[in-house]
């Protein structure tokens, strides 16, 4: 449910609340005057009639002392067992207190009304009966006005909460849609909200948020750029003085320390390849030469030079439209990174359904290293070995360039998995399960 329904609903209930409080108050206030008056006058009637000493009954007769009479609605007594209805907690209230004026309201019925009576010594019990059945009439409309009032006022007030919610969810929106701005990159987005109450001042709290992020980001493209421009300078004056280096380390003989010197400078001249590699790929400025290849037989062919004792999960024949240069790049330093800190068994398999190949090894696995594995020169933890490399970090950036995506996975070790877009398919072959030779 969004917040203007909401709000909608909650000034609606609200309205509902107030309209009918207050009808419910009128009503029992106005229901309980009519009452007090009637008991007025019933208590009234009985207090005139006693105030009579002495009164001659119909037919002449005078009252005797143990007498029961009513005032009749022509103001005379008459015998009480001519009043209908009359209650018999007031019976019992008046012959239980001589001296005292009692009322009762008997309200139900086709015919309410409201009785008074007092006990007299001289005289005996006197009743009176006021009539409530117009006051009853007038309530019944009193309370049918009331109702229709509290419709009116829910309706009215559902109606001004639909506005008043529209015109919060509004400048809402707007402040949720200049955070999507700001998500999808648009950092100069602006809400220059106008006002001085809370969404304004959430609005301004947005814009001041945009400002200070807008300010750091460029701050931080600023120092990628400048560390990308010195790693690929540093690159490139380290190029020349290696390549030589390495020229000149292969003059030298066989001994120990002759080779190590050798494979040192040979794998400092592949570091400076790969640095360079990863700047031309941070840079955008690689860009894939598509041809039809067999990728079955370039997937059997990389894992037989780099990974031999790998197990083979491939199929027959398998035909894309590629960059197969950099697929085999790819491939080679995930079978790299799998021989290097992994163990066997080793797997390597291809899905010709869901263009994928994947590398799998038994050892360790990443770890906590997973989440940060295909960053340059990430420090690998512990248990996959530590050191750093860019073999991951060439990958990750290589099967971009290809137009699919490598994902690392912890399954009893670490699986790395490259996944081909679909519409490099071909044809396909059936599969077959074997060991590389």
């Amino acid at each position: 449910m969004s917040l203007r329904v909401r709000l909608a609903l909650a000034i609606a209930i609200i309205s509902a609340l107030v309209a009918g409080g207050i009808s419910v108050a009128v009503y029992q206030r106005s229901a309980s005057d009519r009452v007090d008056r009637a008991r007025d006058t019933a208590a009234r009637q009985v207090r005139t009639a006693a105030s009579i000493a002495r009164l001659r009954l119909p037919g002449g007769a005078t009252v005797a002392p143990s007498g029961s009479y009513i005032v009749t609605k022509d103001g005379v007594l008459g015998d009480a067992a001519i009043g209908i209805g009359l209650p018999t907690q007031l019976k019992v209230r008046v012959e239980g207190t001589p001296g005292h004026v009692f009322t009762e309201p008997a309200l139900e019925g086709q015919e309410p009304a409201v009785y008074a009576g007092t006990q007299l010594r001289t005289i005996g019990a006197i009743y009176a009966s006021q009539s409530f059945l117009a006051d009853r009439q007038e309530l019944d409309a009193l309370r049918d006005a009331l109702i229709r009032l509290t419709a009116a006022a829910v309706i009215i007030g559902a109606l001004l909460g639909v506005l008043v919610a529209s015109a919060l969810s509004r400048r809402l929106r707007r402040s949720a849609a200049l955070a999507r701005q700001l998500a999808a990159g648009d950092l100069d987005a602006r809400l220059r909200p106008r006002g001085r109450d809370e969404i304004a001042a959430l609005g301004r709290a947005l814009d001041d948020m945009a400002e200070a992020l807008g300010r750091t980001i460029r701050e931080l493209d600023d120092a990628a750029e400048r560390e990308r421009s010195f790693s690929a300078d540093v690159a490139h004056e380290l190029r020349t003085p290696i390549t030589g280096l390495v020229a000149a380390s292969s003059l030298l003989d066989d001994s120990p320390e002759a080779v190590m010197v050798k494979e040192r400078a040979r794998a400092l001249a592949h570091l400076v390849e790969d640095l360079l590699e990863v700047m031309r790929l941070d840079a955008g400025a690689e860009t894939p030469m598509a041809q039809q290849f067999d990728l079955v037989r370039l997937v059997g062919d990389v894992a037989r030079d780099r990974l031999p004792e790998a197990e083979l999960d491939l199929p027959v024949t398998l035909r894309i439209e590629s960059d197969p240069r950099r697929l085999e790049r790819v491939l080679v330093n995930l079978m790299e990174n799998a021989r290097r800190y992994g163990a066997q068994p080793f797997r390597v398999s291809v899905d010709a359904e869901a263009m994928s190949i994947t590398v799998r090894d038994s050892g360790a696995g990443f770890g906590a290293f997973l989440d940060r594995a295909a960053d340059r020169f990430a420090m690998a933890s512990r248990d996959r070995g530590g050191g750093t490399g860019l073999g991951l970090a060439i990958a990750e950036g290589q099967s971009r360039v290809l137009g699919g995506e490598l994902e690392l996975l912890d399954d009893d070790g670490a699986v790395a998995i490259v996944r081909l877009p679909r519409s490099a398919r071909v044809s396909i072959g059936s599969a077959v399960v074997g060991e590389s030779a």
